[in-house]
Protein backbone atom coordinates (compact mmCIF):
# COMPACT_ATOMS: atom_id res chain seq x y z
CA UNK A 1 0.00 0.00 0.00
CA UNK A 2 1.65 3.48 -0.66
CA UNK A 3 2.27 5.43 2.48
CA UNK A 4 -0.40 8.01 2.50
CA UNK A 5 1.69 10.88 3.39
CA UNK A 6 2.68 10.84 0.25
CA UNK A 7 -0.31 11.00 -1.52
CA UNK A 8 -0.52 14.55 -2.82
CA UNK A 9 -3.34 16.34 -5.33
CA UNK A 10 -1.24 17.37 -8.76
CA UNK A 11 -2.87 19.92 -11.00
CA UNK A 12 -1.38 20.92 -14.29
CA UNK A 13 -1.37 24.67 -14.83
CA UNK A 14 -0.86 25.69 -18.55
CA UNK A 15 -2.07 29.24 -18.62
CA UNK A 16 -5.44 28.07 -19.96
CA UNK A 17 -8.80 29.53 -20.58
CA UNK A 18 -9.78 26.56 -17.75
CA UNK A 19 -6.43 27.29 -15.95
CA UNK A 20 -7.64 28.77 -12.30
CA UNK A 21 -10.78 26.59 -12.66
CA UNK A 22 -8.69 23.59 -13.02
CA UNK A 23 -6.26 25.09 -10.06
CA UNK A 24 -8.75 26.42 -7.94
CA UNK A 25 -10.96 22.79 -7.94
CA UNK A 26 -7.58 21.26 -7.06
CA UNK A 27 -7.07 23.31 -4.07
CA UNK A 28 -10.63 22.40 -3.09
CA UNK A 29 -10.18 18.57 -3.16
CA UNK A 30 -7.05 18.79 -1.33
CA UNK A 31 -8.53 20.80 1.42
CA UNK A 32 -11.87 18.21 1.42
CA UNK A 33 -8.87 15.42 1.77
CA UNK A 34 -6.45 17.09 4.21
CA UNK A 35 -3.56 16.75 1.65
CA UNK A 36 -1.12 18.72 0.37
CA UNK A 37 -1.32 20.46 -3.65
CA UNK A 38 1.42 20.27 -5.98
CA UNK A 39 1.08 22.61 -9.39
CA UNK A 40 2.78 21.04 -12.54
CA UNK A 41 3.86 23.53 -15.21
CA UNK A 42 6.28 23.09 -18.38
CA UNK A 43 9.28 25.38 -19.93
CA UNK A 44 9.07 22.48 -23.00
CA UNK A 45 8.82 24.83 -25.70
CA UNK A 46 7.97 28.87 -24.29
CA UNK A 47 10.32 31.18 -24.84
CA UNK A 48 9.74 32.47 -21.38
CA UNK A 49 9.55 30.96 -18.10
CA UNK A 50 5.90 29.79 -16.22
CA UNK A 51 7.50 30.35 -13.07
CA UNK A 52 6.02 33.89 -12.47
CA UNK A 53 2.33 32.79 -13.60
CA UNK A 54 2.96 29.25 -12.05
CA UNK A 55 4.04 31.15 -8.72
CA UNK A 56 0.98 33.72 -9.04
CA UNK A 57 -1.62 30.90 -9.06
CA UNK A 58 -0.36 29.37 -5.73
CA UNK A 59 0.00 32.89 -4.33
CA UNK A 60 -3.89 33.44 -5.14
CA UNK A 61 -4.58 29.74 -3.92
CA UNK A 62 -2.62 30.69 -0.51
CA UNK A 63 -4.47 33.31 0.07
CA UNK A 64 -7.91 31.54 -0.90
CA UNK A 65 -7.32 28.76 1.16
CA UNK A 66 -4.61 29.05 3.84
CA UNK A 67 -4.60 25.98 5.41
CA UNK A 68 -3.88 24.04 1.84
CA UNK A 69 -0.19 23.89 1.78
CA UNK A 70 0.80 24.76 -2.28
CA UNK A 71 4.04 23.82 -3.78
CA UNK A 72 5.19 24.03 -7.45
CA UNK A 73 7.30 22.18 -9.72
CA UNK A 74 8.11 23.16 -13.12
CA UNK A 75 9.26 20.36 -15.31
CA UNK A 76 10.95 20.79 -18.97
CA UNK A 77 9.68 18.19 -20.89
CA UNK A 78 5.98 16.92 -21.48
CA UNK A 79 3.86 17.66 -18.54
CA UNK A 80 1.62 15.26 -19.05
CA UNK A 81 4.07 12.50 -18.72
CA UNK A 82 5.26 14.08 -15.26
CA UNK A 83 2.02 14.17 -14.08
CA UNK A 84 1.49 10.22 -15.37
CA UNK A 85 4.67 9.86 -12.79
CA UNK A 86 3.25 11.44 -10.37
CA UNK A 87 -0.02 10.08 -10.17
CA UNK A 88 2.08 6.43 -8.76
CA UNK A 89 1.70 8.50 -5.16
CA UNK A 90 -0.81 11.00 -5.71
CA UNK A 91 -4.44 10.46 -4.54
CA UNK A 92 -5.77 12.60 -7.07
CA UNK A 93 -4.78 14.47 -10.16
CA UNK A 94 -6.61 17.17 -11.67
CA UNK A 95 -6.11 18.47 -15.65
CA UNK A 96 -7.65 20.84 -17.36
CA UNK A 97 -9.63 19.99 -20.94
CA UNK A 98 -7.68 19.95 -23.93
CA UNK A 99 -9.29 20.10 -27.16
CA UNK A 100 -6.74 20.48 -29.26
CA UNK A 101 -3.83 18.05 -28.12
CA UNK A 102 -6.43 15.70 -25.97
CA UNK A 103 -3.65 15.64 -23.44
CA UNK A 104 -7.11 14.80 -20.87
CA UNK A 105 -7.29 11.56 -22.36
CA UNK A 106 -3.54 10.95 -22.22
CA UNK A 107 -3.23 11.62 -18.29
CA UNK A 108 -6.80 9.62 -17.31
CA UNK A 109 -5.88 6.78 -19.67
CA UNK A 110 -2.97 6.16 -17.98
CA UNK A 111 -2.50 7.76 -14.57
CA UNK A 112 -2.10 5.36 -11.37
CA UNK A 113 -4.95 7.56 -9.61
CA UNK A 114 -8.34 8.58 -10.08
CA UNK A 115 -8.56 12.05 -12.54
CA UNK A 116 -10.91 14.76 -12.67
CA UNK A 117 -10.67 16.75 -15.78
CA UNK A 118 -12.29 20.28 -15.82
CA UNK A 119 -14.07 22.06 -19.00
CA UNK A 120 -13.20 25.36 -20.24
CA UNK A 121 -16.14 27.17 -18.16
CA UNK A 122 -17.80 25.01 -15.31
CA UNK A 123 -21.59 25.75 -15.86
CA UNK A 124 -22.91 24.23 -13.11
CA UNK A 125 -23.24 23.98 -9.82
CA UNK A 126 -19.92 23.04 -7.83
CA UNK A 127 -22.15 21.74 -4.98
CA UNK A 128 -24.32 20.10 -7.09
CA UNK A 129 -24.65 15.77 -6.24
CA UNK A 130 -22.24 13.60 -7.65
CA UNK A 131 -23.74 11.32 -11.01
CA UNK A 132 -22.40 8.00 -11.00
CA UNK A 133 -22.08 5.95 -14.46
CA UNK A 134 -22.56 2.37 -13.04
CA UNK A 135 -21.52 -0.62 -16.11
CA UNK A 136 -22.46 -3.01 -13.50
CA UNK A 137 -19.33 -5.83 -14.16
CA UNK A 138 -16.59 -6.23 -11.67
CA UNK A 139 -14.48 -3.02 -13.10
CA UNK A 140 -16.60 -0.93 -11.32
CA UNK A 141 -15.63 -0.65 -7.69
CA UNK A 142 -12.85 1.49 -7.72
CA UNK A 143 -15.41 4.27 -9.57
CA UNK A 144 -18.26 3.55 -7.11
CA UNK A 145 -15.72 3.86 -4.26
CA UNK A 146 -14.38 7.04 -5.27
CA UNK A 147 -17.70 8.52 -6.40
CA UNK A 148 -19.50 8.02 -2.56
CA UNK A 149 -16.17 9.25 -0.86
CA UNK A 150 -16.66 12.44 -3.52
CA UNK A 151 -19.97 12.70 -2.78
CA UNK A 152 -19.27 12.32 1.53
CA UNK A 153 -16.34 14.68 1.21
CA UNK A 154 -18.77 17.34 -0.49
CA UNK A 155 -21.41 16.52 1.83
CA UNK A 156 -23.79 16.36 -1.85
CA UNK A 157 -26.22 13.47 -3.00
CA UNK A 158 -24.91 10.57 -5.16
CA UNK A 159 -26.98 9.98 -8.04
CA UNK A 160 -26.44 6.21 -9.77
CA UNK A 161 -26.81 5.95 -13.02
CA UNK A 162 -27.08 2.49 -15.12
CA UNK A 163 -27.77 2.92 -18.66
CA UNK A 164 -28.11 -0.45 -21.04
CA UNK A 165 -28.22 -0.02 -24.66
CA UNK A 166 -28.83 -4.13 -25.46
CA UNK A 167 -31.85 -5.72 -26.43
CA UNK A 168 -32.33 -9.29 -24.67
CA UNK A 169 -30.56 -12.07 -26.46
CA UNK A 170 -33.58 -14.12 -27.70
CA UNK A 171 -35.55 -11.29 -29.27
CA UNK A 172 -33.66 -12.34 -32.19
CA UNK A 173 -34.98 -16.28 -32.13
CA UNK A 174 -38.59 -17.86 -32.64
CA UNK A 175 -39.69 -15.39 -29.60
CA UNK A 176 -41.82 -12.31 -30.71
CA UNK A 177 -39.60 -9.52 -29.94
CA UNK A 178 -42.41 -7.17 -29.31
CA UNK A 179 -43.09 -9.18 -25.59
CA UNK A 180 -40.25 -7.97 -24.52
CA UNK A 181 -41.42 -6.09 -20.90
CA UNK A 182 -39.31 -3.15 -20.63
CA UNK A 183 -40.83 -2.65 -17.36
CA UNK A 184 -39.82 -5.50 -15.83
CA UNK A 185 -36.20 -5.14 -17.73
CA UNK A 186 -35.67 -1.84 -15.53
CA UNK A 187 -37.31 -3.74 -12.14
CA UNK A 188 -34.16 -6.07 -13.31
CA UNK A 189 -31.66 -3.38 -14.02
CA UNK A 190 -32.52 -1.40 -11.11
CA UNK A 191 -32.22 -4.46 -8.88
CA UNK A 192 -28.71 -5.05 -9.96
CA UNK A 193 -28.03 -1.71 -9.53
CA UNK A 194 -28.73 -1.54 -6.16
CA UNK A 195 -26.43 -4.87 -5.69
CA UNK A 196 -23.48 -3.07 -7.01
CA UNK A 197 -23.90 -0.20 -4.40
CA UNK A 198 -24.91 -1.82 -1.53
CA UNK A 199 -21.74 -2.53 0.40
CA UNK A 200 -20.51 1.65 -0.27
CA UNK A 201 -24.09 2.15 1.18
CA UNK A 202 -23.66 0.28 4.28
CA UNK A 203 -20.14 1.94 4.53
CA UNK A 204 -21.85 5.47 3.90
CA UNK A 205 -25.36 5.21 5.57
CA UNK A 206 -26.29 8.82 6.08
CA UNK A 207 -24.95 9.58 2.07
CA UNK A 208 -28.17 10.18 -0.17
CA UNK A 209 -28.01 8.25 -2.95
CA UNK A 210 -30.84 7.67 -5.64
CA UNK A 211 -30.54 4.96 -8.48
CA UNK A 212 -31.78 5.37 -11.77
CA UNK A 213 -31.60 2.35 -14.48
CA UNK A 214 -32.30 3.58 -17.82
CA UNK A 215 -32.72 2.12 -21.33
CA UNK A 216 -30.62 4.08 -24.39
CA UNK A 217 -29.10 3.16 -27.45
CA UNK A 218 -26.61 6.22 -26.75
CA UNK A 219 -26.09 5.46 -22.72
CA UNK A 220 -22.91 8.39 -22.96
CA UNK A 221 -26.08 10.64 -24.14
CA UNK A 222 -28.06 9.60 -21.51
CA UNK A 223 -25.25 10.26 -18.69
CA UNK A 224 -25.15 13.24 -20.03
CA UNK A 225 -28.73 14.00 -19.41
CA UNK A 226 -29.05 12.25 -16.56
CA UNK A 227 -25.62 15.04 -15.05
CA UNK A 228 -28.13 18.18 -15.51
CA UNK A 229 -26.92 20.30 -12.33
CA UNK A 230 -24.02 17.78 -11.20
CA UNK A 231 -21.12 19.20 -9.44
CA UNK A 232 -18.80 16.04 -10.70
CA UNK A 233 -19.54 12.59 -12.94
CA UNK A 234 -17.32 9.88 -12.27
CA UNK A 235 -17.21 7.54 -14.58
CA UNK A 236 -15.01 4.28 -14.98
CA UNK A 237 -12.00 4.40 -17.96
CA UNK A 238 -13.05 0.80 -19.35
CA UNK A 239 -16.19 1.15 -20.27
CA UNK A 240 -18.60 -1.31 -22.33
CA UNK A 241 -17.02 -3.29 -23.70
CA UNK A 242 -12.96 -1.80 -23.50
CA UNK A 243 -10.44 -4.65 -22.43
CA UNK A 244 -7.16 -2.75 -22.79
CA UNK A 245 -6.31 -1.23 -19.84
CA UNK A 246 -4.49 1.62 -21.04
CA UNK A 247 -7.39 3.18 -23.52
CA UNK A 248 -10.36 5.14 -22.39
CA UNK A 249 -13.65 3.65 -23.39
CA UNK A 250 -16.27 5.12 -25.43
CA UNK A 251 -18.62 6.67 -22.53
CA UNK A 252 -15.58 8.15 -20.58
CA UNK A 253 -14.29 9.93 -23.59
CA UNK A 254 -17.93 11.47 -24.63
CA UNK A 255 -18.03 12.91 -21.00
CA UNK A 256 -14.52 13.86 -21.19
CA UNK A 257 -15.19 15.98 -23.80
CA UNK A 258 -18.36 16.91 -23.62
CA UNK A 259 -19.53 17.18 -19.95
CA UNK A 260 -20.65 20.63 -18.58
CA UNK A 261 -18.95 19.62 -15.15
CA UNK A 262 -15.52 18.27 -14.23
CA UNK A 263 -15.89 14.91 -14.84
CA UNK A 264 -13.60 11.87 -12.77
CA UNK A 265 -12.07 8.85 -14.07
CA UNK A 266 -11.21 6.13 -12.24
CA UNK A 267 -9.00 3.11 -13.88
Amino acid sequence: MRDTLEQRVVAIVDGSAACWETASLAAREARLRHRPLRLISTSGGLSVSPRPYLDSIARRLRDRWPDVAVATRVVGGDVADAVIDESRTAALVVVNRDPAGGRHHQVTAHAFCPTVVVPPAIGQDPDGPVLLGVDISPHDEPAVGFAFEEAALRGVPLVAVHVWSGIPGNALSDINPFAYDLGQARATADRLLAETLAGWADKYPTLPVRRMALYDVNPARTLLQAGAGAGLAVVGANRYGTTTPHLLGPVARALLDNAPCPVGVVR
